[in-house]
This record gives structure tokens, C-alpha cells and sequence, in this order.
């Protein structure tokens, strides 16, 4: 009999890897919009709330948080695309000089024309910018339409929603992932938590270090720090290079020290975090973490977690 359960445990930890792994492979490449979905959810759930309390109907309640996300969002997005403009302003006309003097000692010394290559590139990818950047934005116009609709209903018919879910997923599997829901939503506060962490060591380390605009690219730090593989580095290796090409060796070194300083908090708040939250041992949730973000991408930070837990129920309940 012993040995029977086991091959049903096994079986049953099969079945639910590959609804896992078919579910997450087709968001990742066939649904665009569902980061832009859990991001309004998270938001919008705690609006929707809140307009409930008030005796205000489900649809009116779902169309006010909807609205209210995207005036927020706009707000965001009006202020970082001033901040960026001014950064880039800040830069040219305190540095124009010095750029310009660069560029003709590469010249003299490498017998390199910077300005002709740059001429040529332009040429060469404008054309291939232009058509790429209208699909870009037009995909990502459309994730965003598809993805306030999709909030809108998730919120409004919840208990549909769960139906339908029913209908699809077995029994067996549903009620284990359901159990696990507190637990999904406990990782991604946790991943919220440790964004919000690491955005304050980094503003601060800036604000220490006087880099321009810090607040804003710590804000920046912080929204990148959601992307694997991406995250924070892409702020910090301009920043590091420009400070090379002005000789501010001592920024540097501090950029750096900045850099492995946050990174070494996260991971360490991370495990720990998750592993007493979730009950699993921390190296088995770093693992999943990493094998689910290497599989899956951003997706497989939340859905790595969520399956080492339901199969630890599985394998020992």
C-alpha cells in the first residue's frame, strides 16, 4: 500500500508540473499582459475594498479602482519621463565640453572618427527603430487595454472566475493551489517588501554618494529590481562608467560597494523571508527560485515558490 501511495504522490507531483509548466509557458509567450494584470490586481484589490465598505455596487466600485490605477499610473509615468528629460539635459550641458574633447582624443589616439560611426548607425537603424518601436507600443497599448478589462472583470465576477477554474483545472490540483492561495499572495508581498528595501538602500546610498537625481533612480532601481537578470545593474553601469570618464575614481568605488551592498540584503532578506513564511527550507527555495526564473522568467520567481510548497504538502501531508 506504501508503495502505491508513493507512485500516486509522484504521479500527482508529475501532473501538477506540467499544468504548472504549460499554465506559466503560455503566459509568458501568449499572454503579454499578465504582469500588467497582477500589478493593477494588487492595486486595484485594496480600491475595490475599500468603494465596498461604502455600499457603492460591484460594477460602479470596479470601475472607479480601474480609473483610479490608471490616473495614478499616468501621474507616475508624467514625472519620470520629466525626470529623465532633465537628467539627460544636466548631462549635456555640464559635460558637452568635456564629451566633445573625448571624442577627439579617441580620434588622435585611436585614429577613430566617433562622430562618422555614430552617423552611420543612425542611418543604418532608424529605419528598423521606427518600425519596431510602433509594434512595441502597439503591443504594449493592447496588453494594457487587455489588461484593465481583464482587472476589471477579476474584481467585479470573482466567483465566476472560480468556476470557470473549476471547470478547468481538476479537483485535486485546484483545492491544493487553492489551499496555497495566502501563501501566493505572502510571496508576492514579500517580493513587494524587499523592492520597497531595496529602493530605500539604494536612494540612500545615492543620496550619501551625491548622484544627480537620486531619488529618481532609486525609484528606477526599484521597478527594475522586479526583472530577473535585468534589475538594478542597468542604472548602476552608466552611472559607473560616466564616473570612470570624469575621473571620480571614489564614486566608483562606492557605485560598487553600493551595488553588492543592496544585492547581498536582498538575497539574505529574501531567504529568510520566504523560507519562514512558507515553511521550506531556505535552500530549497533559493533553489526554486532560481530554477523557476531560469525556466519561466519574471512568472517563475512567484510560481517557483508555489510549487516547492504544494509539493511539500503533497510529499508529506
Amino acid at each position: 500500500m506504501k508503495t502505491i501511495e508513493k507512485y500516486n504522490k509522484i504521479l500527482l507531483l508529475i501532473e501538477l508540473f506540467a499544468i504548472f509548466t504549460v499554465i506559466t509557458l503560455g503566459i509568458k509567450y501568449y499572454f503579454k499582459p499578465f504582469i500588467i494584470i497582477i500589478i493593477m490586481l494588487i492595486i486595484g484589490r485594496s480600491f475595490y475594498d475599500f468603494f465596498l465598505k461604502f455600499n457603492i455596487s460591484k460594477r460602479i466600485s470596479g470601475a472607479l479602482s480601474i480609473l483610479l490605477i490608471n490616473v495614478m499610473f499616468f501621474c507616475f509615468a508624467f514625472y519620470f519621463g520629466n525626470e529623465f528629460i532633465d537628467i539627460l539635459k544636466k548631462i549635456y550641458n555640464n559635460h558637452a565640453e568635456g564629451l566633445i574633447i573625448l571624442e577627439k582624443n579617441i580620434k588622435l589616439l585611436f585614429g577613430i572618427d566617433i562622430e562618422k560611426i555614430l552617423q552611420r548607425a543612425l542611418k543604418n537603424i532608424t529605419s528598423n527603430i521606427l518600425t519596431a518601436g510602433a509594434s512595441i507600443t502597439g503591443e504594449g497599448l493592447l496588453a494594457y487595454i487587455i489588461g484593465n478589462i481583464t482587472v476589471y472583470f477579476l474584481l467585479v465576477d470573482r466567483e465566476n472566475v472560480r468556476e470557470l477554474l473549476l471547470k478547468i483545472v481538476p479537483i485535486n490540483i485546484f483545492s491544493k493551489i487553492s489551499e496555497k492561495k495566502n501563501n501566493l499572495r505572502q510571496v508576492i508581498k514579500i517580493e513587494l517588501i524587499l523592492v520597497c528595501v531595496t529602493t530605500t538602500i539604494i536612494i540612500t546610498g545615492f543620496s550619501i554618494l551625491h548622484i544627480p537625481s537620486g531619488f529618481f533612480l532609486g525609484i528606477l532601481c526599484g521597478i527594475l529590481d522586479i526583472l530577473p537578470y535585468v534589475g538594478t545593474i542597468i542604472v548602476f553601469i552608466p552611472i559607473i562608467i560616466y564616473n570612470i570618464v570624469v575621473k571620480k575614481y571614489l564614486i566608483v568605488i562606492g557605485m560598487i560597494s553600493l551595488y553588492i551592498l543592496s544585492q547581498l540584503i536582498r538575497e539574505i532578506l529574501e531567504l529568510k523571508f520566504l523560507s519562514s513564511k512558507l515553511e521550506i527550507h531556505p535552500l530549497a527555495i533559493m533553489l526554486s527560485i532560481y530554477i523557476g526564473a531560469e525556466i519561466f522568467g519574471f512568472i517563475g520567481i512567484l510560481v517557483g515558490p508555489i510549487y516547492c510548497l504544494v509539493a511539500k504538502d503533497i510529499l508529506y501531508g
